[in-house]
Protein backbone atom coordinates (compact mmCIF):
# COMPACT_ATOMS: atom_id res chain seq x y z
CA UNK A 1 0.00 0.00 0.00
CA UNK A 2 1.39 3.49 -1.02
CA UNK A 3 2.88 5.88 1.31
CA UNK A 4 0.24 8.92 2.06
CA UNK A 5 1.90 12.11 2.03
CA UNK A 6 0.69 14.85 3.59
CA UNK A 7 -0.78 18.07 1.55
CA UNK A 8 1.33 20.19 2.77
CA UNK A 9 4.40 18.29 2.00
CA UNK A 10 3.42 17.32 -1.34
CA UNK A 11 2.66 21.11 -2.47
CA UNK A 12 6.26 21.86 -1.77
CA UNK A 13 7.31 18.89 -4.04
CA UNK A 14 5.90 19.70 -6.45
CA UNK A 15 6.34 23.71 -6.65
CA UNK A 16 9.63 22.81 -7.01
CA UNK A 17 9.12 20.43 -9.19
CA UNK A 18 7.75 23.12 -11.60
CA UNK A 19 9.97 24.73 -14.22
CA UNK A 20 9.56 27.88 -16.21
CA UNK A 21 11.09 25.29 -19.20
CA UNK A 22 9.25 22.22 -18.39
CA UNK A 23 5.61 21.30 -16.95
CA UNK A 24 5.94 17.27 -18.55
CA UNK A 25 6.49 15.96 -14.33
CA UNK A 26 3.65 18.53 -13.25
CA UNK A 27 1.38 16.73 -16.20
CA UNK A 28 2.27 13.55 -14.99
CA UNK A 29 1.14 14.36 -11.37
CA UNK A 30 -2.05 14.93 -12.80
CA UNK A 31 -2.57 11.38 -13.29
CA UNK A 32 -1.37 9.66 -9.56
CA UNK A 33 -4.85 10.37 -8.13
CA UNK A 34 -7.42 12.95 -6.94
CA UNK A 35 -5.64 14.49 -4.04
CA UNK A 36 -2.30 15.27 -6.21
CA UNK A 37 -4.46 16.36 -9.29
CA UNK A 38 -6.13 18.64 -7.07
CA UNK A 39 -2.66 20.17 -5.76
CA UNK A 40 -0.97 20.09 -9.27
CA UNK A 41 -3.61 22.07 -10.87
CA UNK A 42 -3.51 25.65 -9.11
CA UNK A 43 0.49 25.09 -9.79
CA UNK A 44 -0.11 24.34 -13.68
CA UNK A 45 -2.56 27.66 -13.87
CA UNK A 46 0.47 29.86 -11.75
CA UNK A 47 3.44 28.68 -13.29
CA UNK A 48 2.86 30.82 -16.49
CA UNK A 49 2.81 33.55 -14.63
CA UNK A 50 4.95 32.85 -12.02
CA UNK A 51 8.10 33.24 -13.63
CA UNK A 52 10.66 35.66 -15.46
CA UNK A 53 10.20 35.78 -18.86
CA UNK A 54 13.77 35.35 -20.92
CA UNK A 55 13.54 37.47 -24.50
CA UNK A 56 14.96 34.23 -25.93
CA UNK A 57 12.60 32.20 -24.20
CA UNK A 58 9.57 31.36 -26.97
CA UNK A 59 7.71 28.69 -25.27
CA UNK A 60 7.42 30.61 -22.20
CA UNK A 61 5.90 33.54 -24.31
CA UNK A 62 3.44 31.20 -25.15
CA UNK A 63 2.48 29.81 -22.02
CA UNK A 64 1.70 33.35 -21.36
CA UNK A 65 -1.25 33.24 -23.64
CA UNK A 66 -2.94 31.58 -20.92
CA UNK A 67 -4.06 35.43 -19.49
CA UNK A 68 -6.52 35.56 -23.05
CA UNK A 69 -8.16 32.49 -21.02
CA UNK A 70 -8.72 34.19 -17.78
CA UNK A 71 -9.68 37.25 -19.57
CA UNK A 72 -12.12 35.24 -21.15
CA UNK A 73 -13.63 33.71 -18.32
CA UNK A 74 -14.83 37.24 -16.80
CA UNK A 75 -16.48 37.71 -19.88
CA UNK A 76 -18.56 34.78 -19.72
CA UNK A 77 -18.88 36.03 -16.39
CA UNK A 78 -20.25 39.18 -17.36
CA UNK A 79 -22.77 37.39 -19.43
CA UNK A 80 -24.26 35.68 -16.58
CA UNK A 81 -26.82 36.58 -13.38
CA UNK A 82 -23.94 37.22 -11.48
CA UNK A 83 -24.55 40.52 -9.54
CA UNK A 84 -22.58 43.26 -11.32
CA UNK A 85 -20.66 44.81 -8.66
CA UNK A 86 -19.59 40.91 -8.17
CA UNK A 87 -18.21 40.95 -11.89
CA UNK A 88 -16.21 43.92 -11.18
CA UNK A 89 -14.48 42.74 -8.11
CA UNK A 90 -13.53 39.32 -9.87
CA UNK A 91 -12.03 41.55 -13.19
CA UNK A 92 -10.12 43.66 -10.36
CA UNK A 93 -8.66 40.74 -8.77
CA UNK A 94 -7.37 39.13 -11.90
CA UNK A 95 -5.52 42.11 -12.78
CA UNK A 96 -3.84 42.25 -9.50
CA UNK A 97 -3.03 38.42 -10.26
CA UNK A 98 -1.21 39.12 -13.38
CA UNK A 99 0.71 42.51 -12.62
CA UNK A 100 1.83 40.59 -8.88
CA UNK A 101 3.36 37.96 -10.78
CA UNK A 102 4.86 39.85 -13.92
CA UNK A 103 8.26 41.54 -13.88
CA UNK A 104 6.94 43.66 -16.82
CA UNK A 105 4.75 43.89 -19.52
CA UNK A 106 5.99 44.50 -23.52
CA UNK A 107 2.90 43.86 -25.25
CA UNK A 108 -0.63 45.01 -24.25
CA UNK A 109 -3.89 45.05 -26.45
CA UNK A 110 -7.10 46.40 -25.80
CA UNK A 111 -9.63 44.21 -27.99
CA UNK A 112 -12.76 45.45 -28.31
CA UNK A 113 -15.12 44.03 -25.40
CA UNK A 114 -19.05 42.32 -25.86
CA UNK A 115 -21.65 44.21 -25.56
CA UNK A 116 -22.86 42.29 -22.28
CA UNK A 117 -19.47 43.05 -20.83
CA UNK A 118 -19.71 46.52 -21.56
CA UNK A 119 -22.74 46.72 -20.22
CA UNK A 120 -21.47 45.49 -17.07
CA UNK A 121 -19.42 47.97 -16.71
CA UNK A 122 -21.05 50.83 -18.15
CA UNK A 123 -20.73 53.99 -16.06
CA UNK A 124 -18.16 52.14 -13.96
CA UNK A 125 -15.11 53.14 -16.61
CA UNK A 126 -12.82 53.79 -13.76
CA UNK A 127 -13.47 49.82 -12.92
CA UNK A 128 -11.18 49.31 -15.92
CA UNK A 129 -8.44 52.79 -16.01
CA UNK A 130 -7.97 52.04 -12.44
CA UNK A 131 -5.90 48.81 -13.28
CA UNK A 132 -2.84 51.33 -13.87
CA UNK A 133 -3.43 52.15 -10.07
CA UNK A 134 -2.94 49.32 -8.58
CA UNK A 135 0.35 48.40 -6.66
CA UNK A 136 2.96 47.32 -8.69
CA UNK A 137 1.17 48.86 -12.19
CA UNK A 138 3.33 51.69 -13.00
CA UNK A 139 6.35 49.72 -12.58
CA UNK A 140 4.89 46.51 -14.89
CA UNK A 141 3.62 49.31 -17.54
CA UNK A 142 6.76 51.35 -17.63
CA UNK A 143 9.05 48.89 -19.96
CA UNK A 144 5.38 48.36 -22.66
CA UNK A 145 6.48 48.35 -26.30
CA UNK A 146 3.62 47.30 -28.03
CA UNK A 147 0.27 49.19 -27.63
CA UNK A 148 -2.85 48.08 -29.65
CA UNK A 149 -6.31 49.86 -29.26
CA UNK A 150 -8.93 48.97 -30.81
CA UNK A 151 -11.60 49.22 -27.98
CA UNK A 152 -14.54 51.45 -27.10
CA UNK A 153 -13.48 54.67 -25.67
CA UNK A 154 -15.65 55.33 -23.44
CA UNK A 155 -15.21 52.41 -21.59
CA UNK A 156 -11.11 52.96 -21.66
CA UNK A 157 -10.84 56.71 -21.55
CA UNK A 158 -9.49 56.48 -18.18
CA UNK A 159 -7.02 54.29 -19.20
CA UNK A 160 -5.65 56.57 -21.79
CA UNK A 161 -5.20 59.36 -19.90
CA UNK A 162 -3.16 56.85 -17.52
CA UNK A 163 -0.73 55.71 -19.98
CA UNK A 164 0.20 59.02 -21.23
CA UNK A 165 1.18 59.32 -17.52
CA UNK A 166 2.87 55.94 -17.10
CA UNK A 167 4.33 54.73 -20.93
CA UNK A 168 6.48 56.90 -22.76
CA UNK A 169 9.13 54.24 -24.07
CA UNK A 170 6.53 52.84 -26.28
CA UNK A 171 8.40 51.50 -29.85
CA UNK A 172 5.24 50.29 -31.64
CA UNK A 173 1.62 51.88 -31.11
CA UNK A 174 -1.82 50.60 -33.35
CA UNK A 175 -4.60 53.08 -32.62
CA UNK A 176 -8.23 52.42 -34.27
CA UNK A 177 -10.39 55.11 -33.52
CA UNK A 178 -14.04 54.03 -33.46
CA UNK A 179 -16.15 57.16 -32.65
CA UNK A 180 -16.71 61.01 -33.08
CA UNK A 181 -15.32 61.62 -29.44
CA UNK A 182 -12.62 64.84 -29.96
CA UNK A 183 -12.60 63.93 -26.13
CA UNK A 184 -10.41 60.43 -27.52
CA UNK A 185 -8.30 62.12 -30.26
CA UNK A 186 -7.07 64.48 -27.79
CA UNK A 187 -6.00 61.76 -25.34
CA UNK A 188 -4.69 59.75 -27.89
CA UNK A 189 -2.84 62.71 -29.47
CA UNK A 190 -1.27 63.26 -26.33
CA UNK A 191 0.05 60.02 -25.73
CA UNK A 192 1.94 60.03 -29.16
CA UNK A 193 3.39 63.22 -27.82
CA UNK A 194 4.77 61.75 -24.87
CA UNK A 195 6.72 58.91 -26.13
CA UNK A 196 10.24 59.24 -26.16
CA UNK A 197 11.36 56.23 -29.00
CA UNK A 198 8.06 55.93 -30.79
CA UNK A 199 9.56 53.35 -34.13
CA UNK A 200 6.43 52.30 -35.69
CA UNK A 201 3.09 54.33 -35.51
CA UNK A 202 -0.61 52.91 -37.09
CA UNK A 203 -3.53 54.98 -36.76
CA UNK A 204 -7.09 54.24 -37.94
CA UNK A 205 -10.34 56.02 -38.24
CA UNK A 206 -13.45 53.95 -38.65
CA UNK A 207 -15.26 57.17 -38.70
CA UNK A 208 -13.58 60.39 -40.33
CA UNK A 209 -13.40 62.05 -37.22
CA UNK A 210 -11.44 65.45 -37.57
CA UNK A 211 -7.65 64.33 -36.98
CA UNK A 212 -5.90 67.38 -36.84
CA UNK A 213 -4.52 66.62 -33.07
CA UNK A 214 -3.06 63.87 -34.41
CA UNK A 215 -1.52 65.02 -37.16
CA UNK A 216 0.42 67.32 -34.79
CA UNK A 217 0.95 64.65 -32.78
CA UNK A 218 2.69 62.63 -36.01
CA UNK A 219 4.73 65.70 -36.43
CA UNK A 220 6.17 65.51 -32.86
CA UNK A 221 7.70 62.41 -33.34
CA UNK A 222 9.37 62.93 -36.85
CA UNK A 223 12.93 62.36 -35.51
CA UNK A 224 11.90 59.12 -34.64
CA UNK A 225 9.42 57.30 -36.36
CA UNK A 226 10.49 54.59 -38.89
CA UNK A 227 7.55 53.86 -40.27
CA UNK A 228 4.05 55.50 -40.34
CA UNK A 229 0.56 54.13 -41.43
CA UNK A 230 -2.73 56.20 -41.62
CA UNK A 231 -6.24 55.02 -42.69
CA UNK A 232 -9.24 56.88 -43.25
CA UNK A 233 -7.86 59.68 -41.38
CA UNK A 234 -9.92 63.05 -41.90
CA UNK A 235 -7.93 66.43 -42.30
CA UNK A 236 -9.56 69.12 -42.60
CA UNK A 237 -6.82 72.13 -41.88
CA UNK A 238 -3.88 72.78 -40.10
CA UNK A 239 -4.24 74.38 -36.56
CA UNK A 240 -2.37 77.61 -36.50
CA UNK A 241 1.29 76.82 -35.78
CA UNK A 242 4.41 79.56 -35.95
CA UNK A 243 7.33 76.94 -36.33
CA UNK A 244 7.62 75.04 -39.43
CA UNK A 245 7.16 71.32 -39.64
CA UNK A 246 11.25 70.42 -40.00
CA UNK A 247 12.14 66.88 -41.52
CA UNK A 248 10.97 63.00 -40.73
CA UNK A 249 14.87 62.51 -40.32
CA UNK A 250 14.57 58.48 -39.77
CA UNK A 251 10.95 58.06 -41.54
CA UNK A 252 11.77 54.82 -43.93
CA UNK A 253 7.76 53.41 -44.41
CA UNK A 254 4.62 55.69 -45.32
CA UNK A 255 1.45 53.92 -46.07
CA UNK A 256 -1.53 56.02 -46.55
CA UNK A 257 -5.32 54.67 -47.78
CA UNK A 258 -8.06 56.77 -48.07
CA UNK A 259 -7.47 59.55 -46.05
CA UNK A 260 -9.39 62.68 -46.91
CA UNK A 261 -8.23 66.35 -47.39
CA UNK A 262 -5.03 65.72 -48.08
CA UNK A 263 -5.61 67.53 -51.37
CA UNK A 264 -5.47 70.85 -49.68
CA UNK A 265 -2.43 72.89 -50.66
CA UNK A 266 -1.40 73.17 -46.88
CA UNK A 267 -0.33 68.88 -47.25
CA UNK A 268 2.41 70.25 -49.54
CA UNK A 269 4.39 71.12 -46.54
CA UNK A 270 3.89 67.97 -44.73
CA UNK A 271 4.75 66.14 -48.06
CA UNK A 272 7.68 67.69 -48.21
CA UNK A 273 8.65 66.44 -45.17
CA UNK A 274 9.54 63.04 -46.15
CA UNK A 275 12.90 62.94 -47.03
CA UNK A 276 14.18 60.08 -46.14
CA UNK A 277 11.70 57.94 -47.77
CA UNK A 278 12.18 54.54 -49.09
CA UNK A 279 8.80 52.90 -48.99
CA UNK A 280 5.76 54.77 -50.28
CA UNK A 281 2.08 52.78 -50.49
CA UNK A 282 -0.89 54.89 -51.57
CA UNK A 283 -4.05 53.75 -51.87
CA UNK A 284 -7.07 55.68 -53.02
CA UNK A 285 -10.55 54.36 -53.81
CA UNK A 286 -13.20 54.93 -56.14
CA UNK A 287 -15.35 56.54 -52.57
CA UNK A 288 -13.33 59.05 -51.85
CA UNK A 289 -14.21 62.49 -53.03
CA UNK A 290 -10.62 63.45 -54.59
CA UNK A 291 -7.13 62.34 -54.97
CA UNK A 292 -4.15 64.27 -53.67
CA UNK A 293 -2.25 64.11 -56.56
CA UNK A 294 0.05 67.36 -55.39
CA UNK A 295 0.58 65.53 -52.58
CA UNK A 296 1.46 62.73 -53.99
CA UNK A 297 3.71 63.86 -56.52
CA UNK A 298 5.38 66.43 -54.16
CA UNK A 299 6.29 63.29 -52.27
CA UNK A 300 7.89 61.38 -54.94
CA UNK A 301 9.55 64.26 -55.87
CA UNK A 302 10.75 65.04 -51.83
CA UNK A 303 12.25 61.42 -51.46
CA UNK A 304 13.43 61.18 -55.30
CA UNK A 305 16.32 58.45 -55.53
CA UNK A 306 15.91 57.22 -51.77
CA UNK A 307 12.49 55.41 -52.89
CA UNK A 308 12.74 51.87 -53.59
CA UNK A 309 9.20 50.74 -52.90
CA UNK A 310 6.27 52.23 -54.76
CA UNK A 311 2.86 51.03 -54.57
CA UNK A 312 0.01 52.85 -55.83
CA UNK A 313 -3.53 52.19 -56.68
CA UNK A 314 -5.27 55.55 -57.82
CA UNK A 315 -9.05 55.93 -58.95
CA UNK A 316 -10.33 55.39 -61.41
CA UNK A 317 -6.69 55.74 -63.03
CA UNK A 318 -2.47 57.34 -62.37
CA UNK A 319 -2.50 60.28 -63.75
CA UNK A 320 0.09 61.15 -66.36
CA UNK A 321 1.75 64.10 -63.91
CA UNK A 322 1.96 61.48 -61.26
CA UNK A 323 2.98 58.92 -63.80
CA UNK A 324 6.39 60.89 -64.97
CA UNK A 325 7.02 61.99 -61.67
CA UNK A 326 8.03 58.22 -61.07
CA UNK A 327 9.86 58.25 -64.06
CA UNK A 328 11.50 61.27 -63.66
CA UNK A 329 12.31 61.13 -59.65
CA UNK A 330 12.53 57.31 -58.60
CA UNK A 331 15.33 55.60 -60.97
CA UNK A 332 16.29 53.61 -58.12
CA UNK A 333 13.42 51.94 -57.42
CA UNK A 334 13.76 48.09 -56.70
CA UNK A 335 10.38 47.29 -56.62
CA UNK A 336 7.26 48.78 -58.20
CA UNK A 337 3.58 48.16 -58.03
CA UNK A 338 1.49 50.41 -59.98
CA UNK A 339 -2.12 49.68 -60.63
CA UNK A 340 -4.51 50.95 -63.27
CA UNK A 341 -1.95 51.44 -65.91
CA UNK A 342 -2.28 52.00 -70.00
CA UNK A 343 -0.43 49.67 -72.02
CA UNK A 344 1.31 52.59 -73.26
CA UNK A 345 2.73 53.58 -69.59
CA UNK A 346 3.81 49.65 -68.91
CA UNK A 347 6.14 49.97 -71.76
CA UNK A 348 7.35 53.00 -70.45
CA UNK A 349 8.31 51.30 -67.53
CA UNK A 350 10.38 48.99 -69.30
CA UNK A 351 11.82 51.55 -71.60
CA UNK A 352 12.94 54.13 -68.56
CA UNK A 353 16.22 52.18 -67.74
CA UNK A 354 15.06 51.47 -64.19
CA UNK A 355 19.01 49.50 -63.76
CA UNK A 356 17.58 48.18 -60.34
CA UNK A 357 14.38 47.34 -60.57
CA UNK A 358 13.68 43.61 -59.53
CA UNK A 359 9.90 42.92 -58.56
CA UNK A 360 7.41 44.61 -61.19
CA UNK A 361 4.01 44.46 -60.64
CA UNK A 362 0.90 45.75 -62.72
CA UNK A 363 -2.40 46.16 -63.87
CA UNK A 364 -4.40 47.38 -66.85
CA UNK A 365 -7.83 47.60 -67.25
CA UNK A 366 -10.46 46.12 -69.89
CA UNK A 367 -10.20 45.83 -73.57
CA UNK A 368 -6.20 45.25 -73.51
CA UNK A 369 -4.84 43.63 -75.80
CA UNK A 370 -2.79 41.08 -73.68
CA UNK A 371 -0.68 39.53 -76.62
CA UNK A 372 0.68 42.79 -78.06
CA UNK A 373 1.72 44.08 -74.84
CA UNK A 374 3.70 40.85 -73.84
CA UNK A 375 5.28 40.68 -77.23
CA UNK A 376 6.10 45.05 -76.65
CA UNK A 377 7.53 44.26 -73.24
CA UNK A 378 9.67 41.56 -74.78
CA UNK A 379 11.74 44.15 -76.61
CA UNK A 380 13.32 45.98 -73.79
CA UNK A 381 13.22 44.02 -70.48
CA UNK A 382 15.58 45.28 -67.28
CA UNK A 383 18.29 42.92 -67.02
CA UNK A 384 17.41 42.91 -62.96
CA UNK A 385 13.86 42.19 -62.65
CA UNK A 386 13.21 39.03 -61.54
CA UNK A 387 9.38 39.00 -60.83
CA UNK A 388 6.41 40.47 -62.48
CA UNK A 389 3.06 40.24 -61.58
CA UNK A 390 0.63 41.06 -63.94
CA UNK A 391 -3.15 41.91 -63.89
CA UNK A 392 -4.58 41.54 -67.28
CA UNK A 393 -6.33 39.59 -69.94
CA UNK A 394 -6.24 36.25 -71.65
CA UNK A 395 -2.69 35.76 -73.24
CA UNK A 396 -1.73 33.05 -75.68
CA UNK A 397 1.26 30.31 -75.29
CA UNK A 398 3.41 32.28 -78.22
CA UNK A 399 3.39 36.02 -76.93
CA UNK A 400 4.26 34.31 -73.44
CA UNK A 401 6.95 32.40 -74.94
CA UNK A 402 7.96 35.52 -77.15
CA UNK A 403 8.00 37.54 -73.97
CA UNK A 404 10.29 34.83 -72.12
CA UNK A 405 12.53 34.91 -74.94
CA UNK A 406 13.39 38.47 -73.76
CA UNK A 407 13.64 38.16 -70.52
CA UNK A 408 15.21 34.78 -70.23
CA UNK A 409 17.54 35.12 -73.32
CA UNK A 410 17.45 31.25 -73.73
CA UNK A 411 15.58 28.01 -73.10
CA UNK A 412 16.17 26.90 -69.22
CA UNK A 413 17.54 30.51 -68.13
CA UNK A 414 14.53 31.18 -66.47
CA UNK A 415 15.66 29.39 -62.86
CA UNK A 416 15.62 32.87 -61.01
CA UNK A 417 12.81 34.43 -62.64
CA UNK A 418 9.24 34.13 -61.79
CA UNK A 419 5.96 35.84 -62.75
CA UNK A 420 3.01 35.63 -60.64
CA UNK A 421 -0.17 36.24 -62.63
CA UNK A 422 -3.30 37.75 -60.53
CA UNK A 423 -6.18 35.90 -62.53
CA UNK A 424 -10.08 34.76 -61.48
CA UNK A 425 -10.93 31.10 -61.40
CA UNK A 426 -12.98 31.60 -64.93
CA UNK A 427 -9.19 32.60 -66.79
CA UNK A 428 -7.01 30.48 -64.85
CA UNK A 429 -9.25 27.63 -66.96
CA UNK A 430 -8.12 29.37 -70.17
CA UNK A 431 -4.05 28.35 -69.75
CA UNK A 432 -3.42 25.30 -71.98
CA UNK A 433 -0.93 22.50 -72.14
CA UNK A 434 0.49 24.60 -74.39
CA UNK A 435 1.42 27.63 -71.73
CA UNK A 436 2.92 25.14 -69.39
CA UNK A 437 5.26 23.27 -71.40
CA UNK A 438 6.52 27.01 -72.61
CA UNK A 439 6.87 27.81 -68.97
CA UNK A 440 9.00 24.37 -68.09
CA UNK A 441 10.93 24.98 -71.39
CA UNK A 442 12.21 28.51 -70.00
CA UNK A 443 12.01 27.16 -66.30
CA UNK A 444 10.94 29.89 -65.04
CA UNK A 445 8.87 29.91 -61.71
CA UNK A 446 5.30 30.07 -62.17
CA UNK A 447 2.37 30.81 -59.73
CA UNK A 448 -1.48 31.97 -60.27
CA UNK A 449 -2.86 34.06 -57.96
CA UNK A 450 -6.67 34.78 -57.21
Amino acid sequence: MATKIPTEILIKILKNVQSFRSTKDLYSSLLVNRIWCKVTIPILWELPLGQECHADDKELRKKSLCIRTYISYQDYNSNSNNNKNESRILFREMCKLIINRCSYLNYFKLARVTKNFSKNFDNYSDSIGSILKLPGAPKVFKKLETFISEANDELYRPLYGLFTLICNNILNMELKINSYSYDQVQLLAKLIIVQKRLENLTIIDNRYTDCNLLFWAIISQKEKLKSLRLKKLYYNRYMEKLQPIGQFTSLQELYIENCYGLYNSDCLSLASSFTQLSRFHYFHSSYSNKCPQRFIIKILKTANINLRNIYLELYPAITFETFSAILNYCTKIIKLTLLNLRPEQVIEIFNNNFNELRRFSFGCGKGLDANKLLCQMAKNVPESLETIEIRMGIFSANSLRKFFEGWCCCKGGGENKKIIVKRTVQTWLTLSDEHFKVIEEYGVQFNIEE
